[in-house]
């Protein structure tokens, strides 16, 4: 039966020589962003390499119990059931580097994390895989719509009749106007549903349009 990291036999000497982060044979997960793919090894490599603890909590594993865990897509790791529930959340490596939005089994913790995540404009399409712009037409119009946003932002700072058209620019989150390869999980589904390129080439239309009549009271002024 699975037993606790601080039960057992040895567990005077886990309580006397305990790390900052769990004990010498686990750590807990931390959070982090991981932009690749994990390839999955077999699960008695994987859980070996875990010391036979759950990824999660540290609970020791005998042998004859490691078909019962469950693996998590997101951290690369094997859980106990109590720590993987079988929630489903999209990947974000599947996403940048296949375009992939399918829902993959995680752990509670990993779900937690990217829910919290959701929104956050983390990942740096350029620098992370460039080449998405080109395999996914959505992603190259969105990134040609951003270079129009961007500069047509920078200009109604200097105008002083662009304070309604910088509130509507305002409406939607600030790396969308103002940065061309920051994407949150949130903007990447947004795409692929189709919905975030219309409303950038929207905004593009009506910041154009403010453009033009700016230039038309240059012109009359004139």
């Amino acid at each position: 039966m699975p037993i606790s990291p601080d039960d057992g036999e040895h567990a005077d000497i886990y309580k006397l020589r305990i790390r900052v982060r769990g004990n010498l044979e686990w750590a807990p997960p931390r959070p982090q962003i991981i932009f690749n793919i994990h390839t999955a090894p077999t699960k008695k490599v994987a859980v070996t390499k875990q010391n036979y603890r759950c990824a999660g909590c540290g609970i020791r594993i005998e042998p004859d119990y490691i078909k019962r865990l469950r693996y998590c897509e997101y951290l690369g790791k094997y859980f106990c059931q109590c720590c993987h529930e079988n929630a489903q959340s999209v990947i974000p490596g599947r996403i940048l580097r296949k375009w992939d939005f399918s829902k993959y089994y995680v752990s509670n913790f990993s779900k937690d994390l990217l829910t919290k995540i959701w929104s956050d404009p983390l990942f740096n399409l350029h620098d992370i895989n460039s080449t998405m712009y080109r395999k996914v037409k959505a992603l190259e119009q969105v990134r040609l719509l951003r270079i129009q946003l961007v500069h047509l932002k920078n200009m109604f700072k200097t105008c002083r009749l662009a304070k309604n058209i910088l509130e509507l620019y305002d409406s939607v989150p600030g790396h969308l106007t103002e940065d061309l390869h920051l994407f949150s999980l949130n903007d990447l589904t947004a795409i692929k549903k189709g919905d975030l390129g219309p409303q950038l080439k929207e905004l593009v239309r009506l910041g154009t349009l403010h453009v033009e009549k700016c230039m038309v009271r240059i012109y009359i002024s004139f």
